[in-house]
């Protein structure tokens, strides 16, 4: 499929309009919805295509450890059945994203920022929530017609596959998520991140860091494809007071030092 065409499809999807192709669109309210076997398929597709593209960074050090946070808050994210992966993308810019069915990338630039566990939790976090609140499954579903959509989830047809995989990647890479979706995923994202036993406030710090960066340096990817900063840090600001001692679902699996931030994990009691 041509670039500009595929660009074209996501266009559509993000606007939440159906693409039609001599079909009607299916839209979110359709009566073919992709399903988790179907959603499972489409992320493995998609992160084969995206690896190939830029490939990923094994660090023995950092690799284990994002696996570490990522799966704990997993575990919490309500979604079991997916088979989650967490892997650093080569790339350079400041970024993470995820794609439908669990698997999860942060970058090399991210990493090389050095954020606690604390801030690497809330980051991932958010990207897990992505995936729990379906967002890019309901926007896949907005940009395909009604017949591709159906043989997508009725026949899993390759090439319905590789449609979908490739909105899928452009979805998380070229293209922000909504409005909507990002303040969802920055609440969703800190309670289960705080559910998995980290501190409440570790999404704020990273977005506190990446405010301060934006009036030195370049940018970061991550803030250039979501809203507006300073709401953000406001909003996570009151999510974090509303989450912050509540009761946890499983014991406390970190201690937190004076400021907030998080240490080795503790044995659980």
């Amino acid at each position: 499929m041509p670039r500009w065409w595929k660009v074209l499809m996501v266009v559509a999807a993000m606007a939440g309009l159906p693409f039609v192709l001599g079909a009607g669109g299916c839209g979110s309210s359709g009566l073919v919805s992709i399903d988790t076997p179907t959603e499972i398929q489409i992320g493995r597709q998609a992160a084969a295509d995206l690896e190939r593209q830029y490939g990923v960074v094994n660090d023995p050090v950092q690799t284990p450890r994002i696996q570490r946070i990522g799966s704990a808050i997993a575990a919490v994210s309500g979604r079991t059945d997916l088979p989650w992966s967490f892997k650093i993308l080569n790339v350079s810019d400041v970024n993470a994203l995820s794609l439908p069915g669990g698997p999860v990338y942060v970058t090399r630039g991210l990493v090389a920022l050095g954020l606690s566990d604390n801030e690497m939790a809330g980051v991932l976090g958010h990207e897990i929530a992505h995936i729990k609140e379906r967002h890019s499954v309901k926007a896949i579903q907005r940009g395909m017609t009604y017949q591709l959509l159906s043989e997508l989830v009725l026949s899993r047809s390759s090439a319905a596959v590789q449609t979908a995989a490739n909105l899928a990647v452009e979805l998380a890479v070229e293209l922000p998520h909504s409005r909507e979706d990002e303040y969802q995923s920055d609440q969703v994202g800190i309670k289960l991140a705080y559910n998995a036993g980290y501190p409440a406030n570790g999404m704020l710090l990273f977005l506190q860091r990446l405010q301060a960066m934006s009036g030195t340096t370049r940018t970061p990817a991550w803030l250039s494809t979501h809203p507006t900063t300073a709401d953000r840090v406001a909003r996570a600001q009151q999510i974090t007071a509303q989450v912050q001692g509540q009761p946890r679902p499983v014991p406390v699996a970190l201690i937190e030092d004076a400021d907030g931030a998080a240490e080795q994990p503790a044995a659980a009691k």
